[in-house]
């Protein structure tokens, strides 16, 4: 599972990729803890970059 943020275009929203070949379930509680962790990065980097400090996204 990956999270995506676009950090050169403000504007496109982030997206979850999951990548498999089968079927996996993921509990409930890792989903919420990783879509927090996206939210907070999210969070960062459109404050980084409202700043004009491009640098502090990566």
């Amino acid at each position: 599972m990956v999270a995506v943020i676009p950090d050169e275009d403000p504007s496109l929203e982030p997206a979850v990729h999951i990548h498999s070949h089968d079927e996996h379930v993921i509990p409930y509680e890792i989903m919420r803890w990783f879509i927090k962790q996206v939210a907070e990065q999210v969070e960062h980097c459109r404050i980084a970059l409202e700043q004009g400090i491009p640098e502090a996204v990566e």
